[in-house]
């Protein structure tokens, strides 16, 4: 038996219907939902998921556009797609796709509401409107209603449909606009990237000894083994910080191509990929920085104390000058060993000193138009077998709202 709503005329909403009103027209639903629009916004499509589940399958229907550009106007979100049709899927139902959709209609148990989608990228919508009331329409299955030649009929929504939109999307994400004011805007599939990881390699690392010290040395096969045992900590180390400077350069290799003379680049359908394994290896530095706190002051030490015992021998034949005035002209061992251990010490520091610097540097800059026009800049690109063909492009559109 129809539902007695079937015969009420349908309201028209001579302006936009705020997100809350849907969702209040959603929920008071008892028998059945049908709509057709160009798409939902993710709290809206969230409701009535819900609703869905909670009344099965057959007691709705959906109709949309399911357009990424529309998307970017705010007319439905990338987002609430993908969870309708996850829906549809798991309840065995359809949701149909027809292009050139405009307006929304929403079926309550039988009534229709009538109203404009909200370019909610563009403004906002209000919850002053205005009604006029129409005659009732037919109960035929709503797909079936839509007038189109047979070429644009409404057909079932796909996972490639849905695919498509959400792939558009992240490629040229929504942003929002003020219509009224224009800008010049130019649009790349690539930027710039200063990907580095500072202060990571502990074992390239040299103590800054007193260069009197060093010079004392005397003897060339002497000053070989000073030069390396004064290496801050060897390279086989565990905290000699070469597995992350190793991961750093795999993420480089990766992801971002060599312009010669002007830097790196990323492609932008690389750039959620890309800062993932950024913040991965962030994690992986506090990580590092933990763990070798305790171990790195215990090389330290312990590489401190052999080069003392290297040194002395050479310092007390032939003491620093300006050890005189607090030693005298002929000290004993002891003393002179303290003075070298305590400049030794100094010159190694602490671990923390070492550590506390050590992190990874990420900064994008976009390209400009003059460098796109250099003919040098293009050539460079190509050489790197990027092509900048195809890659940017120019025009005017809407500022972004703040």
């Amino acid at each position: 038996m129809p539902n007695d709503n079937a015969l009420l005329p349908p309201t028209i909403h001579l302006g936009y219907l705020p997100d809350e009103m849907v969702i209040d027209h959603l929920r008071r639903a008892k028998e059945s939902i049908r709509f057709v629009g160009p798409g939902f916004s993710l709290p809206v499509a969230k409701e009535l998921a819900e609703q869905w589940y909670r009344y099965g399958p057959e007691t709705v229907e959906v109709v949309i556009d399911a357009d990424a550009d529309l998307c970017r106007l705010g007319y439905c979100d990338g987002a609430a797609i993908e969870l309708l049709l996850k829906t549809a899927n798991e309840l065995g139902a359809t949701i149909h796709r027809q292009s050139g959709i405009r307006l929304c209609v929403l079926e309550i148990d039988g009534q229709r509401i009538i109203f404009a989608p909200t370019p909610r990228l563009v403004e906002e919508s209000d919850s002053s409107f205005s009604q006029v009331i129409l005659a009732p329409s037919p109960s035929d299955p709503l797909h079936e209603q839509i007038l189109s030649p047979p070429e644009l009929a409404p057909c079932p929504l796909t996972e490639l449909d849905v695919k498509q939109v959400s792939n558009d999307l992240k490629q040229s994400p929504p942003q929002q606009f003020d219509l009224a004011r224009q800008v010049r805007v130019l649009s790349t599939q690539f930027q710039f990237a200063e990907f580095s990881l500072l202060k990571a390699a502990l074992a390239r690392k040299r103590v800054p000894v007193p260069p009197d010290l060093l010079g004392f040395a005397g003897n060339p096969n002497t000053e070989e083994l000073l030069h390396a045992s004064f290496q801050l900590i060897g390279k086989e180390d565990e905290i000699s910080g070469e597995k992350l400077m190793k991961r750093r350069e795999e993420i480089d290799k990766k992801y971002l191509v060599s312009i010669a003379h002007y830097g790196k680049v990323i492609l932008h359908t690389n750039r959620a990929e890309f800062d993932k394994e950024v913040e991965a290896l962030r994690s992986d530095v506090e990580k590092f920085r933990m763990d070798a706190l305790k171990n790195l002051d215990l090389a330290i030490q312990k590489n401190c104390a052999e080069v003392v015992t290297r040194l002395l021998p050479v310092v007390k034949a032939s003491l620093p000058k300006r050890w005189t005035a607090r030693l005298g002209q002929h000290p004993p061992e002891n003393q002179v060993e303290r003075c070298l251990r305590e400049e030794l010490e100094k010159a190694y520091g602490v671990a923390s000193q070492y550590l506390g610097d050590i992190a990874v540097r990420l900064i994008y800059k976009n390209v400009t138009v003059e460098m796109l026009r250099d003919n040098d800049f293009a050539s460079a690109a190509k050489k790197a077998n990027l092509y900048l063909e195809g890659m940017y492009e120019e025009y005017q559109a809407a500022r972004t709202r703040g």
